[in-house]
């Protein structure tokens, strides 16, 4: 009876003698196939958002994204208007008005603001109601500008004000409050901003600093739709040139221009599409070309380019329209795979032509060398794809979307490789030199020094397994230093225009990203507002014991119920008094003709201000009717479908949330199990347990998977362990290296421990096989082996090193770790295994 590996060599066999009969056949279908796999990926897109990236089917997360898709907190477009430094913003108060006009013009855009909801804008509205927004406490300090010394001394500050050149709007406080109320209210209406730091003098979104103006646009469609944010942003550019040019026609000479910069969702989503097909342009041409200029220096062949080049740009073309059939769009994580097939794929060339190569330089001829390369390395070729394939398939168990995707296409791709490389490298050789049959090919195979390497392994086995041992252990235990970052941002692309400008203006007004927010939702408005209320009373004992810094909510901007009706009853008791509208009246007027105005010139003024010193009930938000400030609210406030929503904002205390949330807040949420506590801290940590557990199982099916494979293929347990001792030493100094450098573990490196499964047993399968072919010349055949191995290793680098270019950390930190990893297991490869089957057969002969 044959045996199997008897059956498989006539097939290897079959296979080669087919590639030398349909050489130009194969070339043809490669072609064909490529150009459909090109008409394929040409459907493909990219998906920038990265809360995409996270796992869809988590409470916490789902809650987190949900929270930010009704609030659309993620949805706005910010121009950032720089003020030149020493200029007074007034001067370009005509150009801010243009912009902000050009924008609600337009057809993409729901809402512009750009000024603070001023309660001088709407004081025929928010008057009559005005004393109500405020505190008992601040009745006193109103009880003082409303008594007669108080009336005389604002009066009097209203006719300077009109006799000194200050700005319109300053003026203006001079016709609509006489009595110097506003900066009361503007306490409020700061209050409500969260803790911002703005010029509220000035009446814009402007910095204390009075450098950089904010104009902020609600768009009418998500930012995660690419296509219409880079309209957008293309649409606003024009709007702002025109702006600038009419500006600047009108404009006193010499003013300078302000600088105008954009962020928010719009501009970071569509610089992160950019990035992504950047990075996927960079890593594909990096890794090509970069193999293939190893290819070139390892073989010293021009042809040898062909060889290498074709069977990639084929398996490449496949596996991108295999994308775009089954997935369509790809995100920041997975749009990399074409570096990993690149320097995945290229160790398959390497060992079959590298051992062409070394058949032909013993003097085979063409066929007979094709058929020896092919019947040789293949079975171990094929084990290794096999392999590789599988731990990337193991992505499949995972949770995170980009890694699935990731671990599809590599794993398929590499599939696809394994089959081009068997047909087109014969196939490519036979075409080549049959038309040079004159002069034969002067062929060469670098060893990069490799052959000392593996010539000292062997000569002094129990030395170099004694190193590998020390080093394995000294490195496995600086490898218990890893951090691991749970942060989504630390995800975020680096060099992305929008998040840069983000963090200027959170630098410039003080608004920290860094909040909890609490959420509240309910049919019933007046439910809500109740609950948020109830809710803020047991907040405060959590900023008095130092858990939380602050918190903001509606009860910020519109008071308790409770509250109002308290103001209301100290109005009624000082109505004979210190809030008697006649003596206010009489007292005001005669102070109107004391400092030379009219005394009929407020004559509309106080009857409502009148009705402010005499509510008649609590206010609430159904009754504001001004839209500017009903748009403030929403911040707070929001109608959501047949809901409404109200978000309490939780600042931490020292500016940073800890690790985990505060047991004590999340007390307070457990005991409230129908209302949300959510923010980027709780996703971090809910990620962090998703992730270890992940990792664990990908990695543990993975390996069982792999350990299965090579089991069949060996069938012996002795060379099954051994085809993991250099993933072992790999592994350790990998995670050593990276102790020592400070790099960290996060969501995405976390899995280049399963990469590098398939990776570091590829090369010991390689050693492993030559050795079992002919076990007494494995001295002289495993130098050449060691020559494939180290090119497929310097290749896989090039591929996975790749992502260290990358505008996107976790795709950077990959290729930092992946390129360690693969350095120390094809060096253990070459060298520890070597020496261990010298130091082994050794032992055997004696």
């Amino acid at each position: 009876m044959l045996s199997p590996r008897f059956l498989f060599d006539r097939y290897l066999e079959a296979l080669a003698r087919f590639c030398l009969r349909h050489s130009k056949g194969i070339a043809i279908g490669a072609v064909v196939a490529t150009v459909l796999g090109l008409a394929a990926a040409s459907r493909l897109s990219f998906d920038p958002e990265i809360l995409n990236l996270i796992p869809q089917n988590n409470r916490e997360v789902n809650e987190f994204r949900k929270v930010l898709h009704d609030l659309g907190t993620l949805d706005n477009h910010v121009v950032v208007v720089n003020i030149p430094p020493g200029a007074d913003v007034s001067t370009y108060d005509p150009l801010i008005a243009s912009i902000a006009e050009g924008y609600r013009r337009s057809s993409r855009i729901d809402e512009v603001h750009y000024r603070i909801p001023n309660p001088l804008d709407f004081v025929e509205e928010i008057l009559p109601s005005a004393l109500l927004f405020m505190t008992p406490e601040q009745l006193d300090v109103v009880a003082l500008k409303l008594s007669d010394a108080g009336i005389r001394e604002s009066v009097a500050r209203n006719r300077t004000i009109l006799q000194t050149p200050q700005s319109f709007a300053v003026k203006q406080l001079v016709r609509y409050d006489p009595f110097n109320l506003a900066p009361i209210l503007m306490e409020k209406f700061q209050s409500a901003g969260g803790g911002i730091r703005i010029d509220t003098a000035s009446g814009y979104y402007l910095s204390a600093d009075r450098t950089m103006l904010l104009i902020l646009t609600r768009p009418n469609r998500p930012a995660q739709d690419v296509p219409f944010a880079k309209e957008l942003l293309a649409e606003g550019a024009a709007i702002e040139a025109r702006a600038l040019r009419e500006f600047r026609q009108t404009a006193p000479p010499g003013t300078p221009l302000p600088r105008i910069e954009h962020t928010g969702g719009y501009r970071i989503a569509a610089d992160d599409a950019n990035l992504i097909r950047q990075d996927v342009i960079v890593n594909v041409l990096t890794s090509f070309f970069g193999v293939l200029l190893l290819f070139v220096i390892s073989f010293r062949r021009v042809a040898a380019i062909f060889y290498a080049a074709a069977p990639m740009v084929v398996g490449l073309a496949i596996t991108f329209g295999v994308a775009g059939v089954v997935y369509g769009i790809l995100s920041s994580a997975s749009a990399g795979f074409a570096a990993l097939l690149a320097g995945l794929g290229i160790d398959f060339i390497s060992v079959i032509y590298g051992r062409y190569v070394d058949e032909r330089n013993r003097g085979a001829a063409m066929a007979e060398a094709i058929v020896t390369s092919i019947r040789a390395t293949y079975r171990g070729v094929a084990l290794a794809a096999i392999t590789t394939a599988a731990t990337f398939y193991g992505f499949l168990a995972t949770d995170f979307r980009g890694m699935t995707q990731l671990g599809f296409l590599t794993g398929t791709g590499i599939l696809f490789f394994v089959v081009a490389v068997a047909l087109l490298v014969p196939a490519l050789i036979v075409l080549s030199e049959t038309r040079n049959r004159k002069r034969g090919p002067r062929l060469f195979h670098n060893s990069f020094g490799s052959e000392h390497l593996v010539e000292r392994a062997m000569r002094r086995p129990r030395l170099t397994i004694a190193l590998w041992v020390v080093f394995t252990l000294v490195f496995g235990a600086l490898a218990t230093r890893i951090r691991f970052s749970d942060n989504v941002q630390d995800l975020r692309a680096k060099g992305n225009a929008g998040v840069i400008n983000q963090e200027k203006v959170t630098r410039k007004f003080g608004q920290s990203f860094e909040f909890m927010m609490y959420v509240i939702s309910d049919r019933s408005l007046d439910r809500v507002l109740e609950r948020t209320h109830a809710v803020t009373q047991e907040l405060r004992p959590l900023v008095a014991d130092g858990t939380i810094a602050s918190f903001q909510s509606i009860a910020s901007f519109i008071p308790p119920r409770e509250q109002q009706l308290a103001v209301i009853r100290e109005l009624e008791r000082g109505r004979a008094d210190r809030f008697d509208i006649d003596r206010i009246a009489k007292t005001f007027r005669a102070a109107l003709v004391e400092n030379g105005f009219r005394p009929d010139a407020y004559d509309s003024y106080l009857p409502l201000f009148a009705r402010a010193l005499a509510p008649t009930g609590p206010v609430t938000i159904d009754e504001i009717r001004n839209e500017e400030l009903l748009s403030f609210t929403t911040r707070y406030v929001k109608r959501t479908n047949d809901h409404w929503m109200s978000v309490i904002y939780l600042y931490p205390a020292g500016g940073r949330w800890p690790r985990e949330v505060p047991p004590r807040l999340m007390a307070l949420n457990d005991l409230r199990r129908e209302e949300i506590l959510t923010g980027i801290n709780l996703v971090s940590g809910t990620l962090r347990r998703i992730v270890r557990a992940d990792a664990i199982r990908s990695t543990a099916i993975g390996l069982a998977v792999v350990t299965l494979l090579i089991f069949l293929g060996f069938r012996s347990v002795k060379m099954t362990v051994l085809t993991f001792v250099p993933l072992l030493s790999g592994t350790a100094g990998m995670m050593g290296l990276m102790a020592l450098l400070g790099l960290e573990f996060n969501f995405m490196n976390v899995f280049v421990g399963l990469m590098l499964v398939g990776v570091a047993t590829d090369y010991a399968v390689y050693m492993l096989h030559r050795y079992i072919e002919d076990p007494p010349s494995y001295h002289d055949s495993a130098v050449e082996t060691s020559k494939a191995v180290v090119m497929a290793a310097l290749t896989t680098i090039v591929g996975y090193g790749s992502f260290a270019l990358s505008h996107y950390p976790g795709l950077r930190s990959i290729g930092y770790a992946s390129t360690f990893g693969i350095l120390f297991s094809g060096l253990a490869a070459i060298t520890l295994i070597p020496a261990i089957l010298t130091l082994g057969r050794k032992r055997h002969d004696a």
